[in-house]
C-alpha cells in the first residue's frame, strides 16, 4: 500500500491548470485563459503565480482594479519576485497612477538593480510626477542596460522634448525608427518634435504614418486632428474626432478637443455641446469646464460654481488647472457683475501663473523690456531707413495689425477678412521666429535689433522672399493677407525693412478696459507681463513710446483704429479700414459674425457675434482696483 499526501496531485492539478492558462494567453485567447486561471486560483487561492497571471489578463480585458487587487495579493504571497513588481508598475504607469508605479518599480529595482526594464518604469512614473531630470536619468540607466530598445528610445525623446532638447530628441526618434521601422510611438514623438518647431507640414506626416500603424491610439488622433485644424482643415479634424469617439464615445478628453475644433471653425452650439458631454462623462475635465465657463455663453448655477471652486482647492490639481479654474471662476463672477468676488479669483489665477511662468525662465522684467524697447527706437531710426530705400520686397499684399492683447485685433482682422479680397491668416509667428533666427544662425551673432543693422539688401531680401512665400501659402488668391499678431508692434521696423508696400493698423482702446481684459485672460502664449497689473502698466507704457516712435520715423502708412469707435460706428470705420488697405467695399464687412475664417485668440467666442458695447467701458466697474496699474 503506497501513501500519497493529497497536496500533491492537487499541485499538479493547479499546475496543469496554470500550463493550459499561460498558452491561451500566449495566444492572445484573453477570455480562455482567465477561465483557466479562476479555476486554478479556485484550487489554490494563494498560489502566487496564479494570482499575478490572473492579474495581468485581468488588466488586458481593462479590469484594472481588480488586476492591481490580484498582483497586490501574489506580491504578499511572495514578496521576492521582481516580475511582479515590473507589471504593477506597468498597470499604474498605464493608469498614470505615478506615485504607485514609482514605488513599484522601486521595489523591484531593490531585488535586482541591473534590471533594464524596472529602471524604464521609473523613468515613466518619476516623469509623470514632473520630475523630469531625475526621470531622464532613470531611462539613462535603462538604456545603458537595453541600448537597443526601441520603446525606451522612445520614453527618452519624449523627456528630451519635455526639457525642449529637441536635436537630442529627434536623435533618439531616429535611433528607434532605426531599430523597429514604422514605430509608432517614434513616429509619433518626431511629430511632436516638428509641431514644437513650426514645421507643421513634417509633423502631420508623422501623425499620419503614427496614426495607420495604431489607429486606436487617442494621443495620436489628438496631435493630427489639432494639426488638421491649424492647417483650417476643420472637416479633416472633425471627422478625425469622431472615429475615435466611435471607437470610446466616453472619452472626455476627445470631446473636448472636438469642442475646441468646432469653435474655431464657428459651430459654437455645437461647441458648447461638445464641452458639456465632456462635463458629463468627467465633471473633473478641467479644460472642458473651464470652456463652458469662460464662453461668455453660459451661467453656472450656484451649485456648479460651487464645485467648481472645491476642484480649485484639490490637493492633487495641478497649478496649471488650479489657474484655469480660477480665471473660469472670475469670468463667472464678472459675467454676473460681482466685480470684488472676480478681482478674487483673477488675483489668484495670475498668481499661479506666474510662478508657473516664472519657474519655466519666463517671467517678465519691466526693466529688461523697457531695455529692449529702447534698443529698437535707438537702432530705427529715419536716417536708417533712409539709407535702405528700396530694400525688400514692394508687394502691397501683407497688412499687420498690431497693438496691446485685447484692444480688439481680432475684431479688426474678421472685418478685413470678409471683403471677398482679402485673407485672415492669424496670429503669425514668422516675425518673432525671424528674429530669433538670425540671433542664432551664427557664431557671435549680434542680437536684436542690431543684428538687422548688420544686414544686407540680399539678406533682407532672401528674408523676404521666404516670409512672402508663407504670406501666399496661406492666401494665394487673395489681394490681401493680414497677419494680426499684436506683439509685432515691437518689431515695425523689421516689417518695414521686408515689406516697404505693407500697411499697418493700430488697434487702440481705453487702456483701462485694455489692463483689465489682459488681467483677465489666460492667454495661451506666455504673455508674462499680464500676470500682474503693475507689470501691464509698465508693458503699456514701453507700448504707447514705441508707438510714438513708430508714428515719427517708420516710412509704411499707419491707421489708427479705435475699439470704441469700431463698435459705435461699425459701416464707417469699416470703411475706413477697406479703403486704407486699397480695395473697394464690400457689404460683406459688415457680416463678419457670419465668416467661415478660423479665429484662434481669445475672442473666438465674442467675433463670432454682431459687434456690442458690453466691453466699453468696462473699467468703471474695478475702478477700485486699478491703481497698480494707473500707477505704473
Amino acid at each position: 500500500m503506497h501513501l500519497q499526501s493529497a497536496a500533491q496531485p492537487r499541485k499538479r492539478h493547479v499546475q496543469d491548470l496554470l500550463v493550459r492558462a499561460m498558452g491561451h494567453h500566449q495566444k492572445g485567447e484573453l477570455p480562455q485563459a482567465e477561465k483557466y486561471y479562476k479555476r486554478a486560483l479556485k484550487a489554490a487561492p494563494d498560489h502566487p503565480d496564479a494570482l499575478h497571471l490572473s492579474g495581468l489578463v485581468a488588466h488586458q480585458l481593462g479590469r484594472h482594479p481588480r488586476a492591481i487587487k490580484l498582483i497586490r495579493k501574489a506580491i504578499k504571497k511572495d514578496c521576492n519576485q521582481k516580475v511582479f513588481y515590473i507589471n504593477l508598475s506597468i498597470i499604474h504607469n498605464q493608469l498614470c497612477n505615478w506615485e504607485d508605479a514609482r514605488a513599484a518599480a522601486s521595489s523591484a529595482l531593490e531585488l535586482d538593480e541591473a534590471d533594464g526594464e524596472a529602471w524604464g518604469n521609473l523613468g515613466q512614473a518619476l516623469a509623470g510626477l514632473g520630475q523630469i531630470d531625475e526621470a531622464l536619468s532613470a531611462m539613462g540607466r535603462s538604456l545603458a542596460l537595453a541600448p537597443q530598445n526601441a520603446p525606451l528610445l522612445c520614453n527618452q525623446a519624449t523627456l528630451l522634448v519635455a526639457k525642449e532638447q529637441h536635436k537630442q530628441a529627434e536623435t533618439a526618434c531616429r535611433k528607434a525608427l532605426a531599430l523597429q521601422p514604422g514605430l509608432p510611438k517614434a513616429l509619433h514623438t518626431l511629430g511632436l518634435i516638428h509641431s514644437t518647431c513650426g514645421d507643421f507640414d513634417s509633423a502631420i506626416g508623422n501623425f499620419e504614418q503614427a496614426h495607420q500603424g495604431d489607429p486606436l491610439n487617442g494621443q495620436t488622433i489628438t496631435n493630427l486632428a489639432t494639426l488638421y485644424s491649424v492647417k483650417s482643415r476643420f472637416d479633416d479634424a472633425i471627422a478625425l474626432f469622431r472615429d475615435a469617439l466611435r471607437v470610446n464615445p466616453d472619452a472626455a478628453g476627445v470631446h473636448y478637443n472636438l469642442g475646441v475644433c468646432q469653435s474655431e471653425k464657428g459651430a459654437m452650439d455645437e461647441a458648447l455641446a461638445s464641452f458639456r458631454r465632456a462635463v458629463d462623462i468627467d465633471p473633473r475635465h478641467v479644460d472642458s469646464q473651464y470652456a463652458l465657463a469662460t464662453s461668455g455663453k453660459v451661467r453656472l448655477s450656484p451649485e456648479q460654481l460651487m464645485f467648481l471652486a472645491e476642484l480649485a482647492q484639490s490637493p492633487d490639481l495641478s497649478l496649471e488647472n488650479k489657474a484655469k479654474l480660477n480665471f473660469a471662476l472670475g469670468m463667472q463672477a464678472d459675467q454676473q457683475k460681482l466685480p470684488a468676488p472676480a478681482i478674487t479669483f483673477f488675483a489668484t489665477g495670475n498668481a499661479c501663473r506666474r510662478v508657473l511662468l516664472e519657474s519655466k525662465n519666463q517671467g517678465f522684467n519691466p526693466r529688461d523690456h523697457a531695455r529692449i524697447a529702447a534698443q529698437i527706437s535707438g537702432v530705427f531710426q529715419k536716417s536708417f531707413f533712409e539709407t535702405r530705400r528700396g530694400w525688400g520686397d514692394a508687394t502691397d499684399k501683407p497688412v499687420f495689425v498690431v497693438g496691446m492683447p485685447r484692444s480688439g485685433t481680432t475684431l479688426v482682422e474678421k472685418i478685413l477678412a470678409s471683403h471677398q479680397d482679402v485673407f485672415g491668416a492669424g496670429e503669425r509667428p514668422n516675425i518673432e521666429t525671424m528674429i530669433q533666427e538670425l540671433e542664432t544662425e551664427r557664431d557671435g551673432g549680434l542680437p536684436f535689433p542690431e543684428r538687422v543693422a548688420d544686414l544686407g539688401p540680399e539678406d533682407i531680401a532672401s528674408l523676404a522672399k521666404d516670409d512672402l512665400r508663407s504670406l501666399s501659402e496661406s492666401g494665394d488668391s487673395a489681394a490681401r493677407v493680414v497677419d494680426k499678431l499684436p506683439v509685432n508692434f515691437m518689431y515695425l521696423g523689421l516689417i518695414a525693412l521686408l515689406y516697404p508696400g505693407a500697411r499697418v493698423i493700430h488697434c487702440k482702446r481705453d487702456p483701462r478696459d485694455t489692463a483689465l481684459s489682459c488681467y483677465f485672460q489666460n492667454f495661451v502664449h506666455s504673455h508674462a507681463w499680464s500676470c500682474d497689473l503693475a507689470h501691464i502698466g509698465a508693458y503699456y507704457k514701453t507700448y504707447i513710446n514705441i508707438m510714438e516712435h513708430w508714428s515719427r520715423v517708420l516710412p509704411l502708412p499707419i491707421l489708427d483704429v479705435s475699439y470704441e469707435d469700431v463698435v459705435q460706428d461699425q459701416e464707417g470705420k469699416s470703411r475706413e479700414m477697406i479703403d486704407f488697405i486699397g480695395l473697394d467695399w464690400d457689404p460683406d464687412c459688415l457680416d463678419f459674425h457670419v465668416s467661415d475664417g478660423a479665429v484662434r485668440t481669445a475672442s473666438k467666442w465674442q467675433v463670432r457675434q454682431p459687434i456690442y458695447t458690453g466691453s466699453v467701458a468696462r473699467w468703471k466697474d474695478y475702478d477700485d482696483f486699478l491703481s497698480p496699474f494707473i500707477q505704473a
